[in-house]
């Protein structure tokens, strides 16, 4: 019973629930308390300013008549309070000592005030009594001075009635508002968070080998709807990861598997008795070449690795990059006049570049020898670089066997080949491309190609001038 409620008491729409009451509890209250307090307030300062009023109007009416009838003050004040004054109000009149002269002396109306009091609002209670009085004290003045005192009392009963009822419909209303808002606060914390559930339903569903399920959002508008899109957007990328990492391990390996089979082969044969010596030196190339691949294939994939994990220094500085290109095409003639291939070059003077030496030495020597691998015997390689727009434009182009329309959309991933038969017989390993655009964008950069089937390739990069 104790973890099923503090179970209950976990969830979120609960928790929500009880604060939303507990803070509408205290608004309930401290506005029913102000609004109580209010109305008591308006209600004895109208009724004082009521009984105000007629003081004053009976005063003014009585001086007025005193002097037009030359009759006594007492009998046209006696007059005027029985004309003016609401009915059920307690008049009294005191000389100038502060005495009663007229009216019936109790706690509302003593025998006695002061006459500093000309003036003053009290509330007292009756004897006998549980009503409050409202007591006004108003100073009667003719030319001579202030002639004495007129006090009106009138009980707060039936204001006291209406305060009551107040309370009342304030104890009643309170309980039934807090119900009303329980109903609906769960209600609508449960509308607000039902797409949580949905989202934790679907996060539960989805496996490793099944990433394609997304969330379906009703509201793209909402905080909710933005937090789905959000997910579905990690599961796209997850699911791409998985997709790129299961295809990588697949390519890895089967990349790995042809040259340990060789090996392995010609290690066995070389194990048979009767080899001669000719024989065995034949199969030890044969396990040197296709070691030397597993070794290089294992450098691109550890650099790879390395920097899909961020784990891979760079060191960037300022270069000429005129020179490092002029350097790396003296490194590349021997390789392409082995094919007589003729490279040519239009380098601007003095290109300025920001960048890590190393890595972009590697960048023109894949494409280079991408551009010579591919290119028939007796063709031609050309390489020009320019500044433009605060940019630095490569533009690498041969006169090879080109790449279809079909596979230059892919020509970046990882392990592909072109023709994948005759790239492994010239030791490549599918991976140089890949590299080269990683090396790219890590100096905030970008590559295009233009190619068709036995015409050649051009493959333009743009990476930022330094200043």
């Amino acid at each position: 019973m104790k973890n099923r409620l503090k179970s209950f008491f976990s969830r979120i729409k609960v928790r929500l629930t009880l604060w939303y009451i507990i803070i509408l509890s205290l608004v309930l209250i401290v506005f029913s308390t102000l609004l109580y307090w209010s109305m008591e307030d308006y209600i004895i300062n109208r009724v004082k300013n009521q009984l105000e009023i007629q003081a004053k109007k009976v005063l003014k009416e009585a001086s007025k008549e005193e002097s037009e009838d030359n009759s006594p003050y007492l009998v046209q004040l006696e007059v005027e309070l029985e004309e003016i004054v609401f009915k059920g109000t307690i008049s009294a009149f005191y000389n100038q000592s502060g005495e009663l002269i007229m009216g019936d002396s109790d706690e509302v109306i003593p025998k006695v005030i002061s006459p500093a009091e000309s003036k003053f609002l009290i509330e007292l209670e009756k004897k006998g009594t549980d009503d409050d009085f409202v007591v006004v004290t108003v100073a009667a003045k003719n030319k001579q001075g202030t002639i004495g005192y007129l006090r009106l009392a009138r009980s707060l009963a039936d204001e006291a009635a209406t305060l009551n009822k107040l309370i009342t419909i304030l104890i009643l209303g309170i309980p039934l508002t807090l119900l009303l808002a329980i109903s609906g606060g769960y209600f609508l914390a449960y509308k607000a968070l039902k797409p949580i559930d949905q989202i934790s339903r679907t996060a539960q569903a989805i496996s490793h080998s099944n990433l394609s399920k997304r969330i379906i959002a009703k509201n793209n508008d909402d905080e909710t709807g933005r937090l789905i899109a959000t997910l579905n957007d990690l599961l796209d990328r997850l699911e791409e990861a998985f997709s790129r990492e299961k295809r990588f391990t697949s390519d890895a390996s089967h990349e790995l598997r042809t040259p340990i089979a060789i090996i392995r082969a010609h290690a066995e044969e070389n194990l048979k008795e009767g080899r001669s010596v000719e024989e065995c030196q034949h199969a030890l190339k044969i396990i040197q070449k296709q070691t030397d691949y597993m070794s290089h294939l294992v450098g691109q994939l550890l650099l790879l690795a390395r920097s899909d994990t961020k784990q891979l220094s760079i060191e960037k500085e300022n270069l000429n990059l005129t020179e490092l290109i002029e350097i790396v095409v003296e490194e590349m003639q021997e390789l392409a006049l082995r094919k007589n291939i003729d490279i040519a070059m239009d380098i601007e003077d003095d290109l300025a570049i920001y960048g890590d030496q190393s890595m972009l030495t590697q960048l023109l020597i894949n494409f280079l020898d991408n551009a010579i691998k591919y290119t028939p015997s007796g063709g031609n390689v050309y390489i020009r670089a320019k500044a433009q727009n605060n940019q630095i434009e490569i533009e690498i182009k041969d006169t090879g066997i080109g790449i279809s329309k079909e596979d230059q959309a892919y020509i970046f991933d990882r392990f592909y080949r072109v023709d994948k038969s005759r790239s492994r017989a010239s030791g490549g390993s599918g991976l140089g491309l890949s590299i080269c655009q990683w090396i790219i964008k890590l100096h905030k950069g970008n590559i295009e190609i233009e190619s068709e089937v036995n015409q050649g390739s051009t493959f333009t990069i743009f990476l930022p001038q330094s200043r």
